[in-house]
């Protein structure tokens, strides 16, 4: 069985996966250097990546075993069989970016908080403030969060079904 991290994002949907729970994630997958991806998550993964062309548009769909896909940055430029660095990101408006729709089974092992120092900016309005996050987003496992972060996204240990 393949096991790695996906990040999961903030969005309100009711299919929110606890540990023990199967869940269908839209993925796409992110690697070390870009703005998502959280270093301490990052695994090699086995996988057979192919071009994909839809509606006048090429995409990379990388097939992780055991009936699993994910979409692929397009400066990944890679085919064949590869080993991918970086974690999955489930995205469920991931239709919006890419015409190709990943699917597979993941099993949720672990779930936990993902945090990022949070800055606090006044509005003119009493009580209310903008937000704007400094530093590296990092997974929270154990206790309250600290003061001065805030959860961005979750970071699921996933393994597929």
């Amino acid at each position: 069985m393949t096991t790695l991290w996906m990040i999961e994002d903030l969005e309100p949907w009711p299919d929110q996966p606890a540990p023990g729970q199967e869940c269908e994630p839209t993925t796409s997958w992110t690697t070390p250097g870009a703005s998502d991806c959280i270093r301490e998550l990052v695994r090699h993964v086995p996988a057979r990546v192919e071009q994909i062309t839809v509606d006048d548009r090429v995409e990379l769909l990388a097939h992780l075993g055991h009936g699993f896909t994910t979409v692929l940055p397009p400066q990944l430029d890679t085919l064949g069989d590869v080993v991918l660095t970086g974690h999955l990101v489930w995205d469920r408006f991931l239709g919006t970016l890419y015409r190709t729709r990943p699917y597979g089974r993941a099993r949720v092992a672990e779930r936990h908080p993902v945090i990022q120092r949070t800055i606090r900016i006044p509005t003119a309005v009493t009580g209310w403030y903008g937000v704007e996050y400094e530093g590296a987003r990092t997974v929270h496992r154990v206790g309250p969060i600290p003061d001065g972060y805030s959860i961005v996204a979750h970071a699921l240990l996933v393994t597929l079904q």
